[in-house]
């Protein structure tokens, strides 16, 4: 449900910012998160006594899926100064958004349409964003914990997008290692395995095609990272059998 995004992995961009006052930005922004609480708890039992899990009406679901979409593009476009935080960032992180939408999704109809919607909205978010938002914990959490809700999936168009997520993620850590640690520790947070990208990928490098083909390049990355990183290279020889030890 979270949104439907463009199918072909871009925004809709019909609407530029450039020459916009970043205040109007932050106030769309509140107003459209504004709205979508409100439909949100109107439609949580925990929130609504009234309410039920399930679906909700098809036109507050199309209405909190525009307003998701606008907010992406917001959040996507923003450009923050002197490495500080844009304050639609920092929004976002103080309010703790993403785990918001995902955990409401998750407490309905988690199809794997909506498994594909979210692993879209990530991949999107970490490719084209102007600032690095993987270097903040609120962003990153809900990203593994969507990651780890996909794994021993069987559909192959998840698996597919799981893939390609997971092959960008291991090329910006090859770029920017120091985001590495908060991998580790939200994994530990999640009860998962360290590491959860790395066992992820696994069952995936055997594969033929374009599939096996993204997983071994994303492995080529993580591997590269182990000779310069003995956290990860020790996890590798520890807790998996991709590597495994003599004895």
């Amino acid at each position: 449900m979270m949104t439907s995004v463009a199918t072909e992995g871009k925004l809709p961009q019909a609407v530029s910012l450039q020459g916009v006052d970043p205040e109007t930005c932050m106030i769309v922004f509140k107003n459209h998160w504004a709205q979508v609480v409100k439909i949100l708890e109107k439609h949580d039992p925990l929130k609504n006594t009234q309410a039920k899990y399930g679906s909700i009406p098809p036109d507050e679901a199309s209405a909190v899926q525009n307003y998701v979409e606008h907010m992406l593009f917001l959040l996507i476009e923003e450009q923050a100064k002197d490495a500080a935080m844009g304050p639609i960032l920092e929004f976002v992180v103080c309010e703790n958004i993403m785990e918001k939408l995902f955990l409401w999704s998750l407490r309905r109809e988690f199809t794997d349409e909506t498994k594909i919607e979210q692993l879209k909205m990530y991949e999107m978010l970490v490719t084209q964003s102007h600032q690095p938002l993987l270097h903040h914990k609120p962003i990153l959490k809900p990203l593994m914990m969507l990651l780890s809700s996909c794994s021993g999936t069987s559909t192959p168009t998840v698996e597919g997008k799981l893939v390609v997520l997971l092959n960008q993620l291991c090329s910006i850590l090859a770029k920017d290692p120091s985001i590495l640690e908060l991998f580790f520790h939200t994994s530990e947070d999640q009860g998962a395995a360290n590491f959860l990208i790395f066992s992820l990928l696994i069952p995936f490098i055997h594969r033929e095609g374009t599939v096996g083909q993204q997983a071994r390049d994303a492995l080529l990355f993580i591997m590269s990272l182990s000779a310069e990183n003995s956290v990860v290279a020790h996890h590798i020889v520890e807790n998996t059998y991709f590597c495994p030890r003599s004895t």
